[in-house]
């Protein structure tokens, strides 16, 4: 496969040996657009290094397009969310979908390239995901179980599934002790979940026309978004 000039984003991550100093730690939200001339787990290799205590993975490639084009007008359009150089807040955790559907929509002869972790990546990510998972057992269940709420946990464990009235959630937990609550409705507008849920947000204007997906809360306290849940669950049963 042809990978000169690939399109790639990457995000920093802890790595296990630095989570033993602060088992809390966690990387802010930031996400990394760039471009490489080498197949894309090179460049991950490159950017992993050997010394550095943070470990950056790379989550999505591209090639087959005009990479370096698509990367300007990606940071033109990121500007106001630029930290520096090639490196974006991403506060609500949506950019990996939302350049996905860009990519998708504006350039669909894009080919995407599977994405190997290295070792230490998945040692890392391991660590967080078992710690995010403890984290639904011990706080997340019995909080839903206080308001008589059924739910799924998720097969990967790292959130939880349920229902209430016209609409469906998924809470999920993660790094740094945050939760991010998504709802789903076919019946309810964004206007009247944000009404619904003291606290919640449109979703992001790049998810496609007819995704169900309405509002979220994100990046929240646990506590926050619990108080909105059970102003609801109260409304419905006065």
């Amino acid at each position: 496969m042809n990978t000169q000039n690939t399109l790639y984003i990457a995000e920093p991550i802890f790595s296990e040996k630095l989570q033993k100093f602060d088992s809390d730690s966690s990387f802010p939200p930031v996400k990394k657009i760039g471009i490489t001339t080498d197949h894309p787990e090179k460049r991950e290799r490159e950017l992993l290094g050997t010394i550095s205590p943070v470990k950056i993975a790379i989550v999505k490639a591209w090639t087959g397009v005009d990479a370096r084009k698509i990367e300007s007008m990606l940071h033109t359009i990121l500007d106001n969310t630029k930290l520096d150089g090639e490196y974006f807040w991403d506060g609500n955790e949506t950019l990996i979908d939302a350049v996905s559907e860009f990519i998708a929509l504006y350039h669909p002869e894009a080919q995407e390239i599977a994405i190997s972790d290295d070792t230490d990546v998945i040692a890392a990510t391991e660590a967080v995901q078992k710690k995010n998972s403890q984290r639904i057992y011990t706080e997340v269940v019995p909080k839903l179980k206080a308001l008589s709420i059924q739910h799924n946990i998720t097969k990967n464990g790292k959130g939880v599934r349920f229902r209430l009235s016209d609409y469906s959630f998924h809470l999920g937990s993660k790094t740094g002790g945050r939760y991010t609550l998504t709802i789903w409705s076919k019946s309810k507008s964004t206007e009247q979940a944000i009404l619904d849920f003291p606290g919640a947000q449109e979703c992001s204007a790049t998810s496609t026309d007819d995704s169900t997906r309405i509002a979220r809360i994100p990046m929240s306290k646990l506590e926050t978004i619990m108080d909105s849940i059970t102003h609801f669950v109260e409304s419905k049963n006065t």
